[in-house]
């Protein structure tokens, strides 16, 4: 009997410990989880919830030339949902800012004025949409060059200038890019304005966008 006793006070002091082991190990386990798998300033665990990434869609819209030399002419516009090629008006609507200059006729776009006309394609299953800027003009066929002044200190600008023909091909109907033959004699930015560098002489090149065509004006800095 008495070893029975013995054994019984055992075991009882046995599930105790383990019951106390159990509920130390419970409480830490809470307190990690509560921290976030940190304890004592040390990460023991990483615990991550289940998020998933929304996918970004993206819609393009490009158009065969940008640029639309006469009334009536007509370009094609070409469509792309996250990469993958669209036509026929499917999944997406197509608009003009401005139909005094552009009208958007299925999947093309019609010159009816000169002027710019921002042409907007938005998805019709998600919330974005991509633009492409059409110009409507009446293209040069000549280009001349002149300037403020041909002669200029170093430091000193001056603006280069432009006439066309027909007189018509002004304004937004001509896009001009600007060129220096010497940057270290002259430099010329997008707007035509030279600035002197140094003594010598710089040929400024012109050329429109639209047709190509050029023409040269010479720049002395003393």
């Amino acid at each position: 009997m008495e070893k029975n006793k013995d054994n019984s006070e055992k075991l009882n002091k046995v599930l105790k410990i383990t019951a106390i082991i159990f509920f130390i190990s419970a409480v830490l386990a809470i307190f990690i989880i509560l921290n976030k798998g940190v304890i004592f300033g040390k990460r023991l665990i990483s615990i991550s919830g289940s998020s998933s990434t929304e996918q970004v869609h993206v819609i393009q819209v490009v158009s065969t030339n940008n640029y639309l030399k006469n009334v009536g002419d007509v370009v094609e516009l070409k469509l792309s949902i996250d990469g993958k090629d669209v036509s026929n008006g499917e999944g997406y609507e197509l608009t003009s800012s401005d139909e005094s200059v552009v009208v958007i006729e299925g999947d093309t776009a019609r010159a009816v004025g000169l002027g710019d006309a921002v042409i907007t394609a938005k998805s019709t299953e998600y919330d974005v949409e991509g633009t492409v800027t059409l110009s409507v003009v009446v293209p040069a066929n000549s280009l001349n060059l002149s300037a403020e002044f041909s002669r200029i200190d170093v430091g000193e600008t001056s603006q280069i200038s432009h006439t066309t023909r027909p007189t018509e091909a002004s304004g937004v109907q001509v896009k001009l890019s600007y060129e220096s033959s010497d940057n270290s004699v002259a430099t010329v930015d997008n707007s035509g304005i030279v600035t002197g560098v140094s003594s010598g002489v710089a040929t400024i090149t012109a050329t429109d966008k639209i047709t190509g065509i050029q023409d040269t004006f010479d720049i002395t800095v003393h």
